[in-house]
């Protein structure tokens, strides 16, 4: 739907020139250097003060912890005494925003133009006439009287014309909160009256024969059950808003939603199957059933009303795919209903025989639709009946805001305008518990309507209110007019609705993107047909629920390594050229760590650190926390285990990128004292860099204690060591550890010994590359131990032999202290950056001409 959007919008603003041409005409150019400029002092600490301020709102718990702490609070200073009239003109100011915010329609009405309102008034009464034939047929799913429908296509739509943001947003009946609320009140109901099932209302229908009184008396106690469930999905929907609960839709993830609109989409179209074809069937929420159901009587049909029924089928589709291929047949998609309901009851109001011979049902063959305006239903609110339709009026509530608020944010991103979710969860509570005071059952956003809004042009929620007042005038004056309205045209409406939504292209794009989404959508698409619709919801919950628990328990960590030539550190799946650093093991830690995924953690640096023993053996490990915000008491008891656990080993943490907050948490919980000062660092290079030397200045101690022990054990021989044996005891222990030979963990008192700043570390003579770094160029790195003052003509020769173009170069000459220099006669050391293209492919070089370069270039330098 977005890329659809974005599609339309591209299109409005004309042909586009080419992006080449384009640049070309503002003056752009890749290669001209372009200056960073920073923000003045003042405006960059407002703005830091701004996004402060707003982080605090999106924390709750903060502010109920300061709302708490009264004691304390600072004295607030003492203000200047106001004015009887300034205080009232204040508080005035005040309501007039709270009332601005909350009720839309003072703010909207004020922007109405003669030419929104021509626009707002196609838009409406086109989705007017739309609505008509639709609501009826969502009656009929939701097993109400069709005048029901009629009801809830007026009442919410106004309410919501007032209290809601969107300004395209069409409220009223929707086939999936109507499928809900019949599958949701099915058990209650057969608790009232068994036998009877909603939406049998002619005679021979149901599985067991009502009398005419018992048949309406239970017709009246689904009714009621089904007013009382909008009232409570509207209170529902009000306490989310006031409690800040509308963030929980997030939980549904796109695959599980995706297919669970699949299935119910599929149950809606088996449901209008015995419309059809004519016959009747019982009803069933799971499609096995209903397929074994349409077998066996299939040899019952009434091919007149089958005909009749596909000739309908046949023309909405093509109507549909006509307003979206040529744009002057727009208005043939959403026309095309009523078209199909004016010529449907003409028929069987002047043929005869279709009624009599044929018998093709309709809607007034057993009753006729009443005349008038809709009744006030409060009295239908029994709360004794709240738990029996709290689950149903739950699940109204969580899909039908979701699919209200989808449709909504994509038609305020499209038309440049916000949506504040918590005052759209509030209007379409204050929609459905109104519309329950007036005969409406449980309603939300549309997504076709919508659609048929925004194309017809709508500018402001007076579209909405046209569409209400239309319907008005349709209870009104109009409703004997659909009296022999056959049941085969709204079935067909129904099916042509719900056919869009069974997603099968998506579930094809996520086998191809990622196959455990597919399985997902699959696994909530079988559920919803095969267990029910209220079950589908639960799964499709619990799904959602269940991989963002697995995701926040089993937090990515990345391992890194680094690019020859470079101080970069880079994550093994991204940069295949990477080599890891001798003994030390570097990891990312993805998310922060509480109690549930601060032990998997810790396991999955043992499981790694085992696995490498035998191949390099790991004395350092180096966590990069730049991504871990928080930690909880559960957290920091496991990071002293792990940091205890490891030193027995004689394997050391370090932690790099520590964040300010962590930092507290560390230093006030004691962890940063336990851990040592010395092994938190700013950097993953300085984390290494000071690993190695830690490394470095352990086996020196190693060697010259085993020296020492030596000399005393043969001092008749020998009163002191030589440098020689020095150095040839510290190359057998550097030897002995690299083949892992255990060490024995270090005392403080040891690590004291250690004179860790009297080891330098530098980078060798190194030769990287990598096809990450940048997005067109391959990037070569070349590190020198000693700079030679022809090399760089000597690489370029390479290069040129090699059909490469260089798009960029940077050469670093570093002094004895590792820092960069200008003022050094001859620097002993030197890196060199080249940006290079190939002539022949004019693009980044394949690893073969990689792997030569390479080569060539070690024999070169």
């Amino acid at each position: 739907m977005a890329s659809g959007m974005h599609a339309a919008a591209l299109g409005q603003l004309g042909p586009c020139k080419p992006k080449a041409l384009a640049a070309a005409d503002v003056g752009l150019d890749a290669t001209e250097p372009v200056e960073i400029v920073l923000l003045s002092e003042e405006r960059s600490q407002q703005a830091a003060q701004i996004l402060q301020l707003k982080g605090l709102e999106s924390r709750p718990m903060v502010q109920a912890r300061k709302m708490l702490a009264c004691g304390e609070r600072p004295t607030p200073e003492p203000r200047s005494q106001k004015l009887p009239v300034e205080v009232m003109r204040e508080a005035q100011g005040r309501l007039g925003r709270f009332l601005q915010r909350r009720v839309p329609l003072l703010s909207w009405t004020r922007t109405v133009t003669g030419q929104s309102l021509r626009a707002d008034l196609i838009a409406g009464l086109t989705v007017g006439v739309m609505v008509i034939p639709q609501s009826m047929s969502y009656a009929s799913i939701a097993g109400l009287p069709y005048i029901y429908g009629m009801y809830a296509a007026c009442v919410p739509g106004m309410v919501y014309a007032a209290f809601g943001q969107s300004r395209q947003l069409a409220v009223g009946p929707v086939a999936m909160v109507s499928l809900i609320m019949n599958a949701g009140l099915e058990g209650p109901m057969a608790e009232i009256c068994p036998g009877w099932e909603p939406g049998h209302h002619k005679e021979g229908e149901g599985q067991i024969h009502l009398d005419e009184q018992m048949q309406e008396y239970c017709t009246n106690e689904y009714i009621k059950l089904a007013i009382f469930t909008s009232a409570i999905m509207g209170i529902i929907q009000i306490l989310a808003m006031v409690l800040r609960m509308g963030f929980l839709v997030t939980f549904l993830g796109h695959p599980v939603t995706s297919g669970f609109t699949s299935g119910a989409a599929i149950i809606i179209g088996f449901s209008q199957v015995k419309y059809m074809l004519g016959v009747h069937m019982d009803k069933s929420q799971y499609v096995y059933k209903m397929v074994a159901e349409v077998a066996l009587k299939l040899k019952d049909t009434n091919w007149m009303t089958l005909l009749l029924g596909l000739g309908c089928v046949i023309f909405l589709t093509c109507a549909k795919l006509a307003s979206k291929r040529w744009k002057r047949l727009s208005l043939v998609g959403p026309l095309a209903p009523l078209f199909c309901c004016t010529v449907g009851t003409l028929l069987i109001w002047l043929c005869v025989p279709l009624r009599e011979t044929y018998e093709v049902s309709y809607v007034g063959q057993e009753k006729e639709i009443p005349a008038g305006l809709f009744p006030v239903s409060v009295g239908a609110w029994n709360f004794q009946n709240f738990a029996k339709v709290l689950p149903t009026a739950l699940s109204c509530a969580l899909i039908g805001y979701m699919e209200s608020i989808a449709i909504g944010k994509n038609l305020a991103a499209k038309h440049g305008y916000e949506l504040d979710a918590g005052q759209e969860l509030f209007a379409l509570g204050l929609s459905n518990l109104v519309g329950s005071m007036f005969s409406c059952y449980p309603v939300t956003g549309s997504f076709s309507r919508s659609a048929v809004n925004n194309a017809t042009g709508a500018q402001t929620q007076m579209a909405g209110l046209v569409t209400a007042l239309v319907m008005l005038c349709t209870l009104k004056w109009l409703t004997p007019l659909f009296n022999f309205l056959p049941d085969f045209v709204l079935a067909a409406i129904v099916i042509s609705s719900v056919a869009p939504l069974v997603a099968y292209t998506e579930a094809i794009k996520l086998w191809r993107v990622k196959k455990n989404d597919f399985f997902l959508w699959v696994a909530a698409f079988l559920g919803t047909l095969f267990l029910g619709v209220l079950t589908g919801i639960a799964l499709a919950v619990g799904l959602s629920l269940a991989i963002v628990i697995y995701e926040s328990v089993r937090p990515q960590i990345t391992i890194l390594w680094r690019l020859p030539g470079t101080t970069i550190y880079r994550n093994v799946k991204q940069e295949s050229s990477g080599a890891f650093v001798p003994n030390v093991f570097i990891a990312r830690i993805g998310s922060s760590i509480y109690f549930a995924n601060a032990f998997f953690i810790k396991e999955w640096l043992q499981e790694r650190i085992r696995a490498l023993a035998s191949v390099n053996r790991t004395e350092y490990i180096v966590l990069e926390m730049t991504s871990v915000v928080s930690v909880d008491s559960t957290a920091l008891h496991v990071l002293e285990d792990l940091v205890l656990d490891f030193r027995s080993q004689g394997v050391h943490i370090a932690m790099a990128m520590v964040g300010n907050r962590l930092d507290r948490t560390f230093r006030k919980a004691g962890l940063t004292n336990f851990v040592g000062e010395k092994w938190f660092f700013p950097s993953v290079h300085d984390a290494v860099v000071g690993c190695l030397r830690h490394q470095k200045a352990k086996r020196r101690l190693l060697a010259t204690r085993s020296v020492l022990s030596n000399s005393l054990a043969g001092a008749t021989a020998s009163t002191e060591c030589s440098a020689s044996e020095a150095a040839t005891v510290q190359t057998d222990a550097q030897s002995d550890v690299e083949k892992g030979v255990p060490e024995l963990p270090w005392s403080r008192s040891q690590e004291d010994l250690l004179h860790i700043e009297d080891n330098p570390v530098t980078v060798g003579n190194e030769i990287g590359y990598s096809n990450d770094v940048h997005h067109s160029c391959t990037v070569i790195f070349i590190n020198l131990m000693e700079d030679v003052p022809t090399i760089m003509s000597d690489i370029t020769a390479i290069f040129q032999r090699r059909g490469l173009t260089i798009c960029r170069a940077n050469i670093e000459a570093m002094g004895d202290d590792g820092m960069s220099t200008m003022c050094v006669a001859r620097p002993r050391r030197a890196a060199h950056v080249y940006h290079v293209r190939s002539l022949r492919s004019h693009g980044k070089l394949q690893d073969e001409e990689l792997l030569d370069l390479k080569a060539e270039l070690k024999v070169g330098t």
